[in-house]
């Protein structure tokens, strides 16, 4: 259900949001759970029924289960590093939590109308309300949690309500419903809405940051991503290596640049399907490339990671019924404990690219040089 509903409604990256926002419900799922509480402990003391002292139980250990959702997984969940996967699983946690607490808290209020009295019947509708606001702020990007939820929640009391013969309870529950059908359509409405503007979001934001053509990370995107690559990395080495296209200009001259412009793409696919989940891959020039590699315990890793580069663009590529074959230069750098610096790494990685180009081509790693000539070259970087 969930995917589907990806693949034939929402973007993912707009999906992935809107389930990443129910977790920011903390202080309103910790007020109704206090709120619960003690108006049930107050009615169950006040009201000699077995079923209505189970059932505040039963939703007090339904409330902590809500709770214990959201305090596992929030931190957990960040839009940034959600994945459709994850997002799918936390979503169905939170669904079932929240249901559960809704089927509970609406037979609870109903029981509270047939065998309370008037007066426990105001702190029941008081808290209705007040659950029906706290969904309708929190949980109306979700409809098909929140518009269950406060169905199952509301409607039982306002059945109840209107079998009793009291005017003053058939009065309380046509505002129920009154107050309860506005509230669905308000949800319907502001989750349009936030779709809208959040899917218009991501894609500016995603054109901002992307090659328009192979759709890689731009020198823009490539900095923030390092920079989280570093907030997350605990510790362990981040490889940069810098790569430039071997015989790509003759393609370019003899074939026209549609033809380079396919190539490109086809590079860019390629280099995708090598990387893991936190490694990723830039456009920062024509035919030049920037590939991150996070998370690296060795610096056997990355020589291996530059050459799997290495073969699987030279194998070749048929493009406009042209067979095609290029190769790539590379020139890699490993950052040194606490020195995660993209600058450093970048300069570093494009010396190297450079003396294996003089070489004629090939795969070169940065040979560390004394500290002395590391400043001295720190310092023309910045004259520059």
């Amino acid at each position: 259900m969930y995917v589907e509903e990806v693949r034939g409604r929402l973007p993912e990256g707009t999906y992935v949001e809107l389930v990443a926002s129910l977790f920011a419900t903390l202080l309103p799922t910790m007020i109704m759970a206090v709120s619960f509480l003690g108006v049930g402990l107050l009615i169950a003391s006040q009201t000699p029924d077995a079923l209505l002292a189970g059932l505040t139980v039963a939703g007090a250990i339904a409330a902590g289960a809500r709770l214990t959702v959201l305090l596992t997984h929030r931190k957990r969940v960040s839009p940034d590093r959600l994945t459709l996967a994850d997002a799918c699983r936390f979503q169905r946690r939170f669904a079932l939590a929240y249901l559960s607490f809704a089927l509970v808290f609406g037979a609870f209020s109903a029981r509270a109308f047939v065998v309370a009295t008037p007066a426990a019947h105001m702190l029941v509708v008081g808290l209705l309300f007040g659950y029906g606001a706290g969904v309708a702020a929190g949980l109306s990007v979700r409809p098909w949690i929140s518009i269950p939820s406060i169905l199952i929640a509301i409607v039982p009391t306002i059945v109840t309500a209107l079998m009793m013969r009291d005017g003053t309870a058939r009065a309380t529950a046509a505002l129920l419903t009154i107050f309860l059908g506005g509230g669905i359509q308000s949800m319907v409405a502001r989750y349009r809405d936030a779709v809208r503007q959040i899917t218009m979001r991501r894609l500016f934001e995603t054109l901002a940051r992307s090659d328009t053509l192979t759709n890689l990370p731009n020198r823009l995107s490539l900095r923030e991503r390092f920079d989280r690559c570093v907030a997350t990395g605990d510790g362990q080495h981040i490889a940069v290596h810098c790569l430039d296209l071997d015989r790509f200009k003759p393609v370019n001259d003899r074939l026209g640049h549609p033809v380079g412009d396919a190539l490109l793409k086809a590079v860019s696919e390629r280099l995708q399907g090598l990387l893991r989940r936190d490694d990723f891959a830039s456009r920062v020039g024509g035919d030049e490339f920037v590939v991150v590699q996070a998370a690296v315990d060795h610096a056997g890793e990355v020589e291996m990671l530059a050459r799997r580069i290495a073969r699987a663009i030279a194998q070749p590529y048929t493009i406009d019924g042209h067979e095609i074959t290029i190769g790539t230069s590379i020139g890699y750098a490993l950052s040194c404990e606490g020195k995660a610096e993209l600058d450093r790494l970048m300069r570093q990685a494009d010396e190297a690219l450079c003396a294996v180009k003089r070489a004629g081509g090939g795969i070169a790693a940065h040979v560390p040089r004394s500290a002395e000539a590391e400043q001295r070259s720190d310092a023309r970087v910045l004259s520059a």
